[in-house]
């Protein structure tokens, strides 16, 4: 398997996890985990905030980059903010288990 999938498939497993849901099963294809990984957050958005950011917190997502994808003028633009944000710190931390277990 290539790095970028082995990167993608192993954040994709991680949000599986943190989100505890089904939903978000590993995938090759960065669109299709964008817009799982958004619908479990407008989900969460409209349901369980303070869920939401336990998971942001647990992820180690910026704050100010939360509140800055927070002033999107609606909650589906607010979601797909934050699905990015997720997704870019977990593709950060796949990337970094990845080196060092290469080691």
């Amino acid at each position: 398997m290539e790095y970028a999938a082995v990167i993608l498939s192993g954040a994709a497993q991680q949000l599986q996890k943190l989100f505890q849901t089904d939903e978000l099963q590993p995938t090759h294809n960065l669109q299709e985990l964008q817009q799982r990984v958004a619908k479990a957050v407008l989900y969460l958005l409209q349901t369980d905030l303070s869920r939401l950011l336990n998971i942001l917190y647990r992820i180690d997502v910026e704050e100010q980059q939360v509140k800055q994808a927070m002033l999107a003028p609606s909650e589906p633009e607010v979601a797909e903010r934050i699905a990015r944000l997720i997704i870019k710190r977990e593709l950060q931390k796949a990337q970094t288990r990845f080196i060092y277990r290469a080691n």
